[in-house]
Formats: C-alpha cells, sequence, structure tokens
C-alpha cells in the first residue's frame, strides 16, 4: 500500500510539472522509413496529455508542448512510435510497416475473424494505442482524427455534449439520421457518453454495405461495435487506480475583428454606394472611425474591461443614432481560462478458479468555459460490473450491469422569442462596439454577459442502465450456441426556468441623462461639467424578460428496451478449404413515453418551482412502441488463406412500416485476393510485406 501511495504521489509530481513547464512548438515531417514518401494523416499526440494533432498533406506538423514532454505518433498499418521533445524543436520520424497485426483477431458483426481474413471496410482499433492515458471525456472525443474514414465533430463545444459521428462522410435525409448505429456488447445504446472508455477492450468500425449488412435495417450508415472488458485470463486479481487533472485552456487566441472589422464595414458600406453610415444598433462612418483610433490611442490600457460606460468618452448619440467609440472585450468577458476537469477511474479485474470477473467505477466532472454563468458543469460516474464462470466443460454463463448517471447545468436561455439563442451566440454576433460586462451609472447592461449571469440553470439528469444475461454453449470442438438477453432503460429529466430581468438595453433609443438639477452635461472625456459641454444621455431601463413570459419547465422521458441475440457459429476445416458459418436471430423491442409541463409567472427566482409559478399552465407528452425482428446468416470461405469469399443475408421486419413494406431482405457480398502470398510477390516481400486486392457490394435498410 505504501509504494501505491508513493507512485500517486510521484504521478502527481509529475502532472504539476507538466502544467508549470514552459512549452514550446515542436515542428516535424513523417515519412514511410522504406521510401521516404511522407505520410498524411499521422496522429501526433502529447504522452499522458490531451494535446493532438495530424500531418498534413505533406506529411508535416506542429504542437505546443512542454519540453519534457513525450510525443505518440501512431497510423494505422504502421508500428507506434514515441519521442522525447528535450531541447529539440524539430522532430523527424519515419514509420515502419507493422505487419504483426495481421494474426490479430478482429470482432465483426455477431462474431470475429482474423485481420488478414477480412474482405469488407472494417477497421480495428487499438484502444491501448489511440486511447492510452489521455483524459478523453468520452469515446467519441477520443476517436477524433484516430480512424479513417471516421469524422467525430463536437458541435457546440460544450461539455457533456454528444458528439456528430459520421462513417465516411454519409448524409441521410433532410429529416432523417445520418449516425452510425452503435453497438456495446451486441446492444444498441443511445448515446455514446453512458460508456466510460476506460471499460473498452475494442472498438470496431463497420464502414461499407457488405459487412454492416448483417444489421440489416438500422445500419444504413455503418456501424460502431465496442467490446467491454470481461475479466482476467489467469488466476488472481488486479486492483487498479487512475486519475487525471486537467486545466483547459482555449488552444488559440480567439480573436474577434475590432477596429480593423470596423473599417472593413465602412469600407464594404462605401463600396455599395450605401447611404449613411454602416452597422446596425451601433453605427460607424469615417468620422468615428478616427474617433474609435483617438480612444484607443488615449485610454488603451487606461480604461479597463470592466470600467463603467460613460457617454461622451465612449459613445455619442446625434439625435437619431448612437456611435460607439469604445472597443470592448467579448472574449475576456464570456471565457472562462483554465477550466478544470478530472477523471477518475477503479477498477478490480480477476479470475478465481472458472469465474472471471471486471468491476470499475469511473467518474467524470468537467467545467465549462462561460465565464459568467452560474454553473456551467458536466459530471458523469459510470460503474460496470462483468462476471463470466465456466459451468462445465462445455457451458459458460456470462452476466454484467452497466450505469451511468450524468448530470449537465448551463445558463437557459433568456430569449423568450422563440429561436432559443444562448449567450454564445452574440459572443460574435455584434461588432465590438457592443458594450459587454459592464454598468453604466451602477445599473446593469443587457448583453451576453448579463444574460449568462441572471439566466437559472437549465439542468439535465441522465440515468442508463443495462443488465445482460448470457450463455455460450459448446456442442463440438467446431459448434456453438450463443444466445444472449439485456434489458436497457433510460429516463431524462430538464429541468428549465426563464425569471423576471430588467435592466438598461443598448439596442435602440436613448433617453436624457438627468439628476436633480435637470438635464446632466458632460465634455469630450465623459466629465460631468457645470456648465456648457454637451447634453448626457443613457440607455433606458427596460424588461429583459416580461414578467408574462416568465415560466417554470419540466420535461422527462422514459425508455425501456429489450433485446434477444441468439446464434449458432460452426466451422469446417479441410486443410486449404476453410469454412465458417454463422446462423442467427436479433429481436428488439422498444417502448419509450415523454411528458412536459409547463407553468409561467415565476415570481422566486431564487425557489424556481411549480408552487412559485401562478400562470399558466400547460402538460403534454406522448408515447411509442416498436419493435425489429432479423434473422440472419453468415458464410466465410478461404483457400489456402490467400483467395476468401463472404456472404451475408439478413431478413428483417420492423413495425415502424406498413405491411407493404415491413419484412426486407439485405444480402452482402464481399471478396479478398492475399496478393502477397503468390510465388510471383516473394522477391519484393521485403518492401511489400503484406498486401491484399478485394471488392465488396451490400444492400442495407435504413429504418
Amino acid at each position: 500500500m505504501r509504494l501505491k501511495l508513493i507512485a500517486v504521489a510521484f504521478g502527481l509530481l509529475l502532472f504539476s510539472m507538466q502544467t508549470f513547464a514552459q512549452e514550446k512548438t515542436v515542428t516535424g515531417k513523417v515519412t514511410a522509413a522504406e521510401d521516404q514518401m511522407p505520410i498524411p494523416g499521422v496522429t501526433v499526440s502529447l504522452k499522458g496529455g490531451t494535446k493532438v494533432t495530424q500531418t498534413n498533406i505533406d506529411g508535416t506538423y506542429s504542437i505546443s508542448v512542454p519540453e519534457n514532454a513525450t510525443l505518440i505518433f501512431t497510423f494505422i498499418g504502421m508500428k507506434t512510435v514515441e519521442k522525447t521533445v528535450g531541447t529539440s524543436n524539430t522532430i523527424n520520424v519515419g514509420l515502419l510497416n507493422d505487419a504483426t497485426g495481421l494474426d490479430e483477431v478482429v470482432v465483426v458483426g455477431y462474431g470475429t475473424q482474423k485481420k488478414e481474413s477480412l474482405t469488407g471496410a472494417i477497421t480495428s482499433v487499438n484502444v491501448e494505442k489511440v486511447f492510452g492515458n489521455r483524459p478523453i471525456a468520452d469515446v467519441g472525443r477520443g476517436l477524433q482524427g484516430a480512424v479513417p474514414g471516421l469524422s467525430v465533430v463536437v458541435p457546440s463545444g460544450e461539455v457533456g455534449s454528444d458528439p456528430i459521428i459520421r462513417i465516411r462522410g454519409q448524409v441521410g435525409s433532410i429529416q432523417g439520421n445520418s449516425s452510425p448505429l452503435i453497438l456495446v456488447d451486441n446492444v444498441e445504446i443511445p448515446s455514446i457518453q453512458f460508456i466510460n472508455p476506460n471499460d473498452i477492450e475494442n472498438i470496431t468500425i463497420l464502414k461499407d454495405a457488405a459487412s454492416s449488412a448483417i444489421y440489416g435495417a438500422k445500419a444504413a450508415f455503418g456501424v460502431i461495435l465496442i467490446t467491454t472488458k470481461k475479466g482476467a485470463k489467469v488466476d488472481g486479481s488486479k486492483f487498479v487506480y487512475s486519475n487525471n487533472f486537467v486545466v483547459q485552456s482555449p488552444f488559440k487566441p480567439i480573436d474577434i475583428a475590432g477596429i480593423d472589422g470596423l473599417e472593413y464595414s465602412v469600407d464594404a458600406h462605401e463600396n455599395m454606394r450605401q447611404v449613411g453610415p454602416a452597422g446596425g444598433f451601433w453605427r460607424v462612418d469615417r468620422t468615428s472611425l478616427e474617433k474609435i483610433r483617438e480612444w484607443e490611442t488615449k485610454y488603451g490600457g487606461v480604461v479597463g474591461n470592466n470600467d463603467p460606460v460613460v457617454y461622451g468618452r465612449d459613445w455619442f448619440w446625434d439625435g437619431t443614432q448612437k456611435f460607439g467609440y469604445r472597443i470592448y472585450d467579448p472574449v475576456e468577458a464570456m471565457v472562462k481560462d483554465n477550466a478544470l476537469s478530472q477523471i477518475h477511474n477503479i477498477g478490480l479485474n480477476g479470475k478465481s478458479g472458472n469465474t472471471s470477473y471486471n468491476l470499475s467505477v469511473g467518474y467524470l466532472g468537467q467545467e465549462g468555459m462561460m465565464k459568467p454563468a452560474k454553473h456551467d458543469d458536466y459530471k458523469r460516474i459510470t460503474p460496470a460490473l462483468s462476471i463470466t464462470t465456466k459451468v462445465t466443460e462445455n457451458l459458460t454463463l456470462r452476466g454484467g450491469a452497466r450505469y451511468a448517471g450524468a448530470t449537465k447545468r448551463n445558463p437557459t436561455s433568456l430569449n423568450t422569442l422563440g429561436f432559443g439563442a444562448d449567450p454564445w451566440l452574440y459572443l460574435y454576433r455584434w461588432s465590438r462596439l457592443f458594450p459587454i460586462d459592464v454598468k453604466e451609472q451602477d445599473a446593469d447592461l443587457i448583453d451576453p454577459a448579463f444574460s449568462a449571469r441572471m439566466s437559472n440553470d437549465q439542468i439535465r439528469d441522465e440515468k442508463f442502465l443495462n443488465m445482460t444475461l448470457g450463455g455460450t454453449l459448446n456442442l463440438t470442438k467446431a459448434w456453438d450456441v450463443v444466445a444472449d438477453y439485456a434489458y436497457t432503460t433510460e429516463n431524462n429529466l430538464i429541468t428549465s426556468s426563464v425569471p423576471y430581468v430588467q435592466a438598461r438595453t443598448h439596442w435602440y433609443g436613448v433617453e436624457p441623462l438627468r439628476d436633480e438639477n435637470g438635464q446632466v452635461y458632460v465634455d469630450e472625456n465623459g466629465n460631468v461639467t457645470d456648465s456648457g459641454g454637451m447634453p448626457a444621455y443613457r440607455f433606458p431601463l427596460t424588461d429583459h424578460v416580461l414578467k408574462e413570459n416568465t415560466y417554470f419547465n419540466q420535461a422527462s422521458s422514459t425508455s425501456v428496451r429489450n433485446t434477444l441475440n441468439a446464434l449458432t457459429n460452426y466451422r469446417l476445416d479441410l486443410k486449404k478449404h476453410q469454412f465458417k458459418f454463422i446462423l442467427g436471430t436479433n429481436i428488439v423491442a422498444f417502448e419509450a413515453s415523454n411528458q412536459f409541463s409547463n407553468r409561467t409567472n415565476l415570481i422566486n427566482a431564487e425557489n424556481p418551482q411549480f408552487d412559485f409559478s401562478p400562470g399558466i399552465q400547460e402538460s403534454g407528452g406522448g408515447s411509442s412502441w416498436n419493435s425489429q425482428a432479423g434473422f440472419f446468416g453468415r458464410i466465410n470461405y478461404a483457400f489456402d488463406d490467400k483467395y476468401l469469399l463472404e456472404g451475408t443475408l439478413r431478413r428483417d421486419g420492423t413495425s415502424i412500416f406498413t405491411e407493404k413494406l415491413r419484412w426486407r431482405t439485405y444480402p452482402g457480398a464481399s471478396a479478398g485476393w492475399v496478393i502477397s502470398k503468390e510465388n510471383f510477390m516473394e522477391s519484393i516481400e521485403p518492401i511489400v510485406s503484406f498486401a491484399k486486392l478485394r471488392a465488396s457490394w451490400g444492400f442495407i435498410g435504413d429504418q
């Protein structure tokens, strides 16, 4: 135990050293060691860190890392290389072909195959190499840039948001879904967020119709197969604890156009021969542009980002429209630097006699980067248990349970006009003449920072439970029967509220600035004068959210999915002729319901609930049910491990369609020729160690 504590302390020391080490930019080129040709798409990652990049079309890369860092260079089909940065600013790498993985067993649809025998477009992800010790939030983010043909995009960048995953860039109908079918141990999951990356043993991507056809009516956009850890293969137990503490910052400065952008607007406005000044709510012309430059010279670095806005010094009203002189910094106001995230994983993996087990608990805590928000975070806990026991020589039973509980908090949009804009939109929608995160005479102004600060939390609670029970019966050494049942339930609750908010608005008109003596006059620096000067104005007080538009809202959804997979495998080995047969069924029943309740006129913003919303009440909901029954078979044939054939057939019925369209057949076929095993290739074996030609065809559906 003492040694483990020392190891943990040493790990934290290394983390601290890495956090505060001075960073520098490392560049280089990655080539093939055999012919020095550049290799595009090589993943270059920081060992033990989150930074990652890829080589471009000419094999070059650039990455900013600490001086004591180690870079990992990975590319499918090549041996992984690690390089210590040290004092060097340039690191060139030559990668060698890796043919050792050809005997690797790859998980495919309802079975496994040797990697060299694959004939479809299938990619197996080496989880240890791709994920490694990277502190990734979810599987999707871990796969970014790691698999050719797999696109992973995080659309909003918000913590807890589901990444958009596309295989080979496939796009469905306008209202349809283009996401691939994601299966964990052959059971569909609603979100890839519910799987702890630390629990994964391997991942396989089925890209073409031939390899995906065995999944039928749900496989139109490819399939992602995730297999979880099941336990140790030798007697003994292994306890593992790991953690990562990550401080997140924007990887490059967020540059929003300032004076240069305003000048561009004026140029474009004049080129289009428009009348009057440019701009919308805040105007700019040649005269005010010069005033803006004068302001920067006189007050830049003197007036702070949060100093109040002052009439005469910072803006001017000509009687019909506003002109701004001061440039504000929306990034400083909105984006949090050094957001903390932490990942903890506890695992117990072992085997005792004929029973193997894997117990794990993962915790993820992430802070978002919205600086003024009351809360912007995401928390998730993912315990999992898997047990496999060999009852007799021929019978193996297995069971497992997996739970995911996640909570995301972020500001509810104060926009009650129906188009749902959040504070991030107005970070970059308006020019930097728009005041942000400042006050006028101790009064708040309506701006993105104010909206985020005054918003109540939107809280999204998600609970996911999956329980499985199954077994394998070995009738002979070459013939087995496999059956698995899975019960999956998901419960989601979203709570949101919008309070009454009042502040000064600078979008439209203005009003005279008055005190007990009447109209206030100021000089060009905004100082109040006893006599003379110009009449001062201020922004009017308005309702940011009308009282009748305040509300408290709850929306919940519940779903239950029952999945039965049953199949039989038979292997026939006739020396040079090898056959594999599979025949099975996949039956899924899905039931879901949802409801919402909304009540207006929220009178207690500090404690939002229905009892404190005595206004109009609305409610609604719905329910749905669907089922799918599939029957499938596959034949694999290999002659002398050189000539490969595969045929797949699935017959699917789905309750979603009418009786006429309910049943469809989905065939798939593929062939491969391992040309490197031919005699005429022996002379170039040192250069080409493995080469295979393949072709595939398939027909799949989209229910």
